[in-house]
């Protein structure tokens, strides 16, 4: 006598529980907070120059630290986006700025260092915290003429800040070196600008 053996076919309620578990077994784990948050931005005005005045919160991961220390530019930035709100498309983007400093430790002065990339100057402090503590603080940075802005449209600005991970050194860029990853920027903080009442 001949055994016939028959297969019936997965039922669909098996085949989605059976993908369930397989997808929470390979699923990446989610992502960790970043070091970095913007904690309040506003604007003021100065006569008709619109100042940004900003306060950030840095959780320094060690890996940066320890690169730091070691001699290494660790590039730092924020990020400014002034946009006019659209009703049914992207809204439009105005004004793209990124302010940039480079923070090193320089052995020879016993010093932490922060350049500030688009002025040139150079500010000098005895510990890291305070170097750090200088660039999370950010008063009356000149952004555009009030003017500028159209007195029809609706605006706002957003934002961040972070690594530059354009600007890392070389060897910073390596994974072999670290094994950390040095793309951290905050979450985009968002903030309405108003024009004064003419």
């Amino acid at each position: 006598m001949t055994t016939i053996t028959t297969h019936s076919r997965p039922r669909p309620v098996l085949l989605a529980l059976l993908l369930a578990m397989l997808m929470v077994v390979t699923a990446s784990p989610a992502e960790e907070d970043s070091p970095f948050v913007v904690k309040s931005a506003k604007f003021n005005l100065d006569e008709t120059m619109l100042m940004l005045d900003l306060v950030i919160d840095s959780q320094i991961p060690d890996f940066i630290s320890l690169a730091i220390d070691q001699g290494f530019a660790v590039p730092l930035m924020f990020e400014v986006e002034i946009r006019a709100e659209k009703a049914y498309w992207f809204d439009d983007k105005v004004v793209s700025l990124k302010q940039q400093y480079m923070l090193h430790y320089q052995p020879m002065l016993d010093s932490f260092v922060v350049l500030d990339v688009n002025t040139r100057e150079r500010h000098y402090f005895d510990q890291r915290k305070a170097a750090v503590q200088f660039i999370e603080l950010v008063y009356n940075y000149p952004m555009l003429d009030i003017n500028n802005l159209a007195a029809d449209k609706n605006y706002y600005a957003r934002v961040r800040f972070g690594i530059d991970s354009d600007e890392l050194p070389l060897p910073l860029q390596s994974s072999w070196f670290w094994d950390s990853d040095w793309d951290l920027q905050s979450d985009w903080y968002e903030v309405e600008i108003r024009r004064p009442a003419s």
